[in-house]
């Protein structure tokens, strides 16, 4: 799924295709591509989009009247197009902008998707603090791991604690700030807390930089992929060396999902 660096990706790379362009036409290929408010998407034609951003993993198209809030998911795919839209098995929506140009939303999975929505406060409610939010303080993340009490993978999972982590960056914030992915979130101390947060905050910039992490699906303006795989320490390193100490890599299950660990550098 793509996780916050991708999100922004996306957005970067529609901002200077598709502001100011007004929505000519709306073709909806698979009905279940619009979360809510499905009779009345005509209300979208004609307006503008006045602003594209990123509230967690949500991609918000601002319109005169309204929002647009896509959510990828786990393989969709948002982009700008300026070639006539061609029969293709899972393209399933497309808005055209002005005569020649496009906003399709493909998805392989048929998870991703789309609200129609007048004020942002229903997206708003649903997740935590933002990492680039300036509520994000050291002393912010150390309250909410001493209040939560849980095994810090699965609190950072936690997108109403805090939003845009996944998989991919906790494992490698996890192995740059020492910390066991099994580890109860109370007892990771305040100089740990200071890591975790510097960490955080660094290593999703780095990999916004670098256009987010392609290990098989995610995919952005028109087809170009992100590169901070070549960058990633721990995640899909299973049985290869550490980068730190030479302890080979471990893949274990920490609340559902496949983790990557050395045992020997995280306590």
């Amino acid at each position: 799924m793509p996780e916050l660096p991708e999100v922004q990706t996306v957005v970067n790379s529609l901002k200077s295709h598709i502001l100011n362009k007004s929505i000519f036409k709306i073709k909806i290929i698979d009905r279940s591509v619009i979360y809510n408010n499905y009779d009345n998407f005509h209300i979208l034609i004609n307006q503008k989009i006045i602003n594209t951003f990123r509230i967690g993993k949500y991609i918000i198209i601002q319109l005169n009247n309204n929002y647009l809030a896509f959510h990828l998911r786990m393989t969709g795919y948002l982009y700008f197009s300026k070639k006539n839209i061609t029969p293709k098995k899972h393209i399933r929506c497309y808005l055209q902008l002005n005569k020649n140009s496009f906003l399709i939303f493909e998805d392989i999975r048929r998870f991703g998707g789309f609200y129609i929505l007048n004020d942002l406060s229903e997206i708003k409610n649903k997740i935590g603090v933002d990492p680039f939010d300036k509520r994000f303080s050291i002393d912010w993340l150390k309250i909410g791991l001493n209040n939560k009490k849980r095994q810090i993978k699965s609190l950072l999972l936690d997108q109403k604690f805090i939003c845009g982590l996944g998989n991919i960056y906790i494992d490698e914030i996890l192995w740059h700030s020492k910390i066991l992915p099994l580890r109860k979130s109370n007892k990771i101390k305040y100089k740990e807390v200071k890591m975790l947060h510097l960490f955080i905050i660094k290593l999703l910039n780095d990999s916004i930089k670098h256009h987010g992490t392609t290990i098989i699906n995610f995919k952005y303006d028109n087809m170009k992929t992100g590169n901070y795989k070549k960058k990633l320490k721990v995640y899909g390193r299973e049985n290869k060396k550490c980068f730190r100490c030479n302890f080979l890599i471990s893949k274990i299950k920490v609340a559902g999902r496949s983790t990557h660990i050395c045992t020997n550098c995280q306590r």
